[in-house]
């Protein structure tokens, strides 16, 4: 299952980069994966899987987490047939369940808030599994973002990446790790980690 999951993201996301923090211009989609310069998209979902692999996470949760970003960010007009035949029914389902409503065409900073909203609504209604990958996906993209942000010379820049501004993508990230935490536990071992990040967040935005 593992194996199968991995190989269908890697090939999905092959072509995408990570967001870039410092001073960087961003690798566009179809530059070499190769290039020393980028940061394939695939360690972002390596990391998310390892997080979860440390706290004990079953095969399905792990395959999904690997396929967690596919529906939202592969051209595959047959995404969930390809993620069904992949690894089965259960973990299309969890795939699924942290798949983001992009607002398909729209300016996706016009429907930021929107979308935010229905995620932070939806964590009360997810499987306990989906819980996990949602709270790993998080703790990691936290992770490279704190790590840019600690080694920029303007934070400003870093923030500049993202759809809505540094106080809105704080309210977002503090809202949900209280979503998160009436599901997991304020005491579970992501909620905390989730937490120390967002205190070096606050810390770390621009000044107004």
């Amino acid at each position: 299952m593992l194996e199968n999951a991995a190989r269908l993201a890697t090939r999905g996301h092959f072509h995408q980069f990570r967001k870039r923090g410092i001073e960087a211009p961003p690798c566009e989609p179809g530059r070499d994966p190769l290039d020393e310069q980028c940061i394939p998209y695939v360690t972002h979902l390596v990391g998310v899987v390892g997080i979860l692999a440390r706290l004990g996470a079953g095969d399905e949760v792990l395959a999904a987490a690997l396929l967690h970003d596919y529906l939202e960010d592969v051209p595959d007009a047959d995404g969930r047939r390809s993620i069904e035949q992949a690894v089965g029914t259960r973990v299309l389902k969890l795939v699924l369940e942290v798949t983001e409503n992009k607002r398909g065409g729209r300016d996706e900073r016009e429907t930021w808030d929107l979308r935010k909203k229905e995620q932070i609504d939806h964590v009360a209604e997810m499987s306990d599994g989906a819980v996990l990958i949602k709270a790993a996906d998080l703790l990691h993209n936290l992770g490279s973002m704190v790590f840019d942000l600690d080694r920029a010379v303007d934070p400003g820049l870093v923030w500049d990446r993202f759809n809505a501004p540094p106080q809105r993508q704080l309210w977002y990230f503090r809202t949900l790790l209280g979503a998160l935490g009436a599901r997991l536990g304020d005491e579970h071992a992501l909620c905390l980690e989730l937490g120390r990040l967002i205190v070096r967040m606050t810390d770390l935005q621009p000044v107004a």
